[in-house]
């Protein structure tokens, strides 16, 4: 079956104090934008966007801006909405993380009891 990269989300995100946040400054817009990071992410390998001139540009073409407005986007949604993270020369969400980390362990576990299974009718 291919991935669909599904990731679990809150479905009353835009009640969060930090998204309200930057809804109030970067405007309905900024919420669409702030999905895009997080889809991104999500597609990425780790979950994390290393800081490259590849990915901004990519970054970009996705939010139809330019690469200035996406490093001050980001750097918004890391330091002042407290939304992203940022370490090693990447970036990334600690609740989509989280979130995958878990998806990842069922979905190993599941590999694994399956693998047990088939191997049990040997």
């Amino acid at each position: 079956m291919k991935d669909a990269y599904y990731f679990k989300h809150d479905s009353n995100a835009r009640h969060d104090p930090k998204i309200k946040s930057l809804i109030n400054k970067y405007g309905i817009e900024g919420y669409g934008r702030f999905w895009i990071v997080i889809e991104m992410l999500r597609e990425a390998t780790r979950y994390k966007l290393d800081d490259k001139k590849y990915i901004w540009e990519a970054l970009a073409e996705q939010m139809k801006c330019d690469i200035k407005e996406v490093k001050q986007f980001v750097k918004d949604c890391i330091e002042e909405f407290e939304l992203l993270a940022e370490n090693n020369g990447c970036f990334y969400s600690e609740s989509l993380l989280k979130r995958m980390n878990e998806l990842d362990e069922i979905r190993e576990k599941r590999r694994q009891a399956a693998y047990k299974s088939w191997e049990d009718r040997e």
